[in-house]
């Protein structure tokens, strides 16, 4: 009996598939599942499967992978369906991005780092979303959709509200917390914590050491060792995702709105004055200005390529030990151990994104949001209920990026190019209505959104 039937579209990600495919071949109770790997990308598909089989057979794992070109060939019968597809493509993103930046908006559009959404209005992404859901529908209407692909926060909240199908979004950022223990020396076995938020807005609501609030650790670090760490090597020469979580942008938005913030958040949601230029990401976010600035996304790309090349010889060579060059540990992403609760009926906590459902008070039921659940046969269940943020926090940050969400649905679903417009006149770098127009109108213009800007229709 086929244990689970997993299929990963998108699979051509080779170090993302390859983390999964770890993950899954070190959880023995797994063991007996069969995985279909998907991607447009022949070459990069063809690395994936060979590196996939050679794992589990160093490793002597019971489980079998198949590939395939065909989207709804792998869908079909499947029990899980993980999406993490990024349709529109490096080179484009860094083209609109070139064009934003001409017309007077630095490092592009978006919620301060526009790679998130993958193109003018996520129009990519979004039908994407909508089509894999579409197959799911048709093809294994139980099965659970995984989504990891950006926009998460509107993706997973698009599809509950317009599919049928069992969603889930999943992202990692949410883990800063572990940075957090680190940097003030305490012992992960003794700390626990709890986040609550949206994708890429999610905050630290609970966090405990050794059974005591750890908060006032965190009011002590700032006070007496956030000045020195910040001059110290350890920070300094940190590749730019890493430094920012216990930066002094993550520190002053925890001044400003009550919570600490975690992962992807301290650059997402932080105030527009982070992110004016170069210089002033650099006193927030250190030297390299973080992830997002034109420093710290050339040395992501620049690693990213390395990643690849790595992938690619150890594909190629088949003496190789991957279980040496990839150790069999596994790693703190959701997506394993939310699969391995529900086919085993293992009561499991996850941090996912679900309808919030009460969840998080003064957010509507329909909206995605970012919480520990605990995971089994029966799905999920949530653990908050009535949670209460600080108001501050909520009407200066929540409720603002809730709106923006939907605003990106609404123009996305009713094909609206003036909304388009209309996001960018809250952006304060916008001097005109022209301006914002303009800029929209161009983006649409690139060969690649030719189908968006047919969507997108002046009404």
């Amino acid at each position: 009996m086929v244990r689970a039937r997993i299929a990963v579209i998108g699979a051509g990600s080779m170090a993302w598939s390859m983390k999964f495919v770890r993950d899954l071949i070190v959880t023995q109770s797994l063991w007996g599942s069969e995985v279909v790997l998907e991607d447009i990308d022949e070459e990069r598909l063809r690395l994936v499967l060979g590196l996939a089989r050679r794992y589990a057979e160093e490793y002597g794992a019971d489980v079998r992978f198949e590939a395939t070109t065909d989207r709804r060939e792998a869908i079909r019968d499947a029990d899980f369906v993980i999406n993490t597809a990024f349709t529109v493509g490096y080179a484009n993103m860094e083209k609109e991005r070139e064009i934003a930046e001409k017309h007077g908006y630095y490092r592009g559009i978006g919620d301060r780092v526009c790679d998130y959404y993958g193109g003018i209005g996520a129009y990519k992404q979004l039908k994407f979303f909508l089509e894999v859901a579409w197959d799911v529908e048709e093809l294994a209407p139980d099965a659970w959709y995984i989504l990891l692909a950006n926009p998460v926060f509107e993706g997973t909240t698009l599809l509950l509200r317009e599919t049928s199908v069992k969603v889930v979004g999943m992202c990692h950022g949410w883990l800063g917390y572990k940075t957090i223990a680190k940097v003030l020396g305490l012992d992960l076995k003794y700390v626990e914590a709890d986040m609550a938020g949206t994708n890429h807005n999610v905050w630290l609501v609970r966090f405990t050491y050794k059974g005591e609030d750890a908060y006032p650790l965190i009011d002590k670090w700032i006070e007496e060792k956030a000045e020195e760490y910040w001059q110290s090597p350890e920070y300094l020469f940190a590749l730019p995702w890493e430094s920012e979580q216990m930066s002094p942008a993550a520190v002053e938005m925890y001044r400003l709105y009550g919570l600490f913030p975690l992962g992807d958040t301290v650059r997402s949601v932080a105030p527009w004055w982070f992110h004016t230029d170069l210089e002033t990401k650099r006193k927030w976010y250190g030297p390299t200005g973080g992830f997002d600035s034109e420093i710290g996304w050339s040395i992501y790309l620049a690693l990213h390529d390395i990643k690849l090349r790595r992938l690619r010889a150890l594909a190629e060579n088949p003496k190789a030990s991957l279980l040496q060059e990839i150790p069999p540990e596994r790693s703190d992403e959701q997506v394993v151990p939310f699969i391995d609760a529900v086919v085993n009926d293992k009561e499991t906590r996850v941090v996912i994104n679900v309808p919030n459902d009460g969840a998080i008070s003064g957010i509507p039921s329909d909206v995605a949001v970012e919480v520990p659940v605990i995971a089994s046969a029966k799905g999920y269940r949530h653990i908050y209920s009535g949670l209460t943020l600080p108001r501050r926090l909520m009407l200066y940050v929540m409720i603002p990026r809730i709106l923006r969400m939907e605003r990106v649905l609404q123009a996305f679903l009713d094909g609206d190019r003036k909304s388009l417009v209309l996001m960018l006149m809250d952006d304060p770098r916008t001097k005109t209505f022209e301006q914002a127009k303009n800029l929209v109108d161009e983006l649409l213009s690139l060969p690649w959104n030719s189908e968006a800007s047919k969507h997108y229709k002046w009404s």
